[in-house]
């Protein structure tokens, strides 16, 4: 029998393996604060991401090492666990400023209202690309949870870092 200490030590290694692109242990995952996307799923932020604009091409596929594994964590996040890791990794230092003590509202899936939490949303499109400055794009992701039909507008700025990293601003 785990006590609650240990179903928390295991859902956080969990959502760190998950958040660095590691396997995640049969056991971690029973306890994963995200859910895994389906093939189509994965398939659908591809498209996406493949949908920008031909003047901000480059700059995506060089923010694709942010840009697609934070999609993914937004997708599937269940629980704040996971949503702090989610700012520490692509928000950086300024995610710990910025959304101290409301970390769990940075999650699509969790406004909306009706969604079950247990799978991920689905990417329906990304859309309002535009240019901000030469070391920044916006976009407009719109995720559905297939369970209830719903659907989110999720608002995005995408920085670079003066050391060439792709950040989430």
């Amino acid at each position: 029998m785990r006590t609650p200490h240990r179903l928390r030590a295991a859902s956080l290694v969990a959502a760190l393996a998950a958040l660095s692109g590691l396997a995640v242990p049969a056991d971690a995952a029973i306890n994963s604060a995200l859910a895994q996307p389906t093939a189509a799923q994965a398939q659908g932020v591809d498209q996406a991401l493949g949908s920008a604009p031909a003047t901000l091409k480059a700059d995506v596929a060089a923010a694709l090492p942010t840009l697609r594994p934070y999609i993914v964590t937004l997708m599937c996040v269940q629980d704040d666990t996971a949503t702090r890791g989610l700012i520490a990794k692509f928000v950086g230092s300024r995610g710990t400023t910025m959304f101290n003590g409301w970390s769990g509202s940075m999650s699509p899936g969790k406004r909306i209202k009706h969604h079950d939490m247990v799978g991920c949303l689905t990417l329906t499109r990304i859309q309002n690309w535009k240019r901000v400055a030469a070391n920044k794009f916006s976009l407009d992701i719109v995720f559905t949870a297939e369970d209830s039909g719903e659907s989110y507008l999720w608002k995005n700025v995408v920085h670079k870092e003066p050391d060439g990293t792709w950040l989430m601003a």
